[in-house]
């Protein structure tokens, strides 16, 4: 029997890795699967968790770190990472690891002040080093700056209808009058940028940036208007500049602003994040060879219908009519709504656990959990082979 794991980080826990490795050791409990060939395969969708994933998976993979800026200013060291392919040199920046939620607790952030600057000091270094191709993993950021502060660390000046440098914070966004490229890095023309993002939000609007994902990062009710008001005001000048409304274009409004800003300034081209992991990992050709596909996340719920990457998993092990499973950490949904969706069943931690052990004590829970669903999915393994 050939077993792919595929399961995203639990995040606050595990990373993917982390949680694959689990679910393999309650799996090798059972007698049935001790002789099973079982193949890890961690993945992440370009937020928090992307580097450590690859970095797990690609022995070509290195880690790399730069001094830089957080969303608040302070320095601190940045990392980044490098891998090959077909002997070329192509690097991963995660800005969930340089302006991320997870880094700032939440009575700290400041959503006016946070800034996207860093990331353009890490994209620096990366063209410094040479590198031609690079993959920026956009999701899980503190930010809503619209991706001016990573443009102004690339040498893009924002300016007031004075002429004057407004700086990069999110507040000055609405004083933008003009946009001053001389300085910009010319090696952007040359570098090949490609956004890995499942979002697909305008940049602004009720559906935009700041209305959604801005309140988790603490755009409050009384900020909503006025913050969108400036990111469509701005949008106007770069309209104006370039040529290019950014509300027209899909994933524009994803990382706070930095789609747009990627798409617009960088020449980024967005691709999901599902569909990268599984072009980048080889996953079609091992799904289309594997018995069992297990797939997961630390909580499934409606969100994970919309483009996650357990329905991205899901949907390929249907392609090939293979017996998909997911093993989440807390689920709030229901194996009828994940089937359409390829996977056949669905088992949290939470099942088996309270909540506050699942978190304090995640990877040997989600190891009894994998060894309490393995007994149950066999049964209905072989029922669905039965039927084919």
């Amino acid at each position: 029997m050939k077993i792919i794991i595929a399961v995203d980080s639990f995040k606050g826990t595990l990373s993917s890795y982390e949680a694959a490795c689990a679910i393999e050791k309650g799996l090798r409990k059972l007698n049935e699967f001790t002789h099973a060939k079982i193949d890890i395969y961690p993945i992440a969708d370009g937020g928090e968790g992307t580097l450590e994933a690859i970095f797990q998976y690609d022995s070509t993979a290195k880690m790399h770190s730069v001094p830089a800026k957080d969303m608040l200013g302070k320095d601190f060291s940045a990392p980044f990472l490098t891998f090959q392919k077909d002997g070329v040199t192509q690097a991963v920046v995660e800005t969930a690891s340089i302006v991320g939620l997870t880094m700032i607790a939440k009575e700290e952030r400041d959503v006016l002040r946070a800034s996207t600057y860093g990331v353009g000091q890490v994209i620096k270094e990366i063209l410094d080093r040479g590198i031609s191709t690079v993959y920026l993993g956009i999701g899980g950021t503190a930010t809503n700056d619209a991706g001016i502060g990573m443009l102004h660390a690339l040498g893009m000046r924002f300016l007031d209808q004075d002429q004057n440098d407004i700086g990069y914070g999110t507040k000055n966004i609405g004083k933008i009058a003009a946009i001053d490229t001389n300085a910009f890095d010319r090696r952007i023309s040359q570098t090949q940028f490609i956004t890995i993002c499942d979002v697909t939000n305008p940049f602004y609007g009720p559906n935009g940036a700041t209305y959604v994902y801005g309140p988790q990062k603490g755009v409050t009710e009384q900020m909503k208007d006025m913050i969108d008001d400036m990111f469509q005001s701005y949008n106007e000048v770069v309209h104006q500049t370039t040529g290019i409304d950014m509300q027209k274009r899909s994933g524009t409004g994803a990382g706070g602003g930095i789609g747009g800003a990627a798409q617009v300034f960088l020449g980024a081209k967005m691709q999901r994040g599902v569909d990268w992991m599984i072009e980048y990992l080889g996953l079609e050709k091992a799904v289309a060879e594997a018995d069992i596909v297990i797939t997961g996340e630390g909580k499934t719920d409606s969100q994970t219908l919309h483009d996650k990457l357990p329905m991205g998993i899901g949907l390929l092990a249907k392609k090939y009519d293979k017996y998909a499973v997911a093993i989440s950490g807390d689920r709030t949904i229901q194996k009828e709504d994940l089937q359409p969706y390829g996977v056949n069943n669905i088992w949290a931690i939470t099942d088996y656990f309270p909540v506050e052990q699942a978190m304090g004590n995640a990877f040997e829970t989600l190891v009894d959990t994998a060894t309490f669903a393995g007994k149950e999915w066999l049964r209905m393994y072989s029922a669905h082979n039965e039927g084919k």
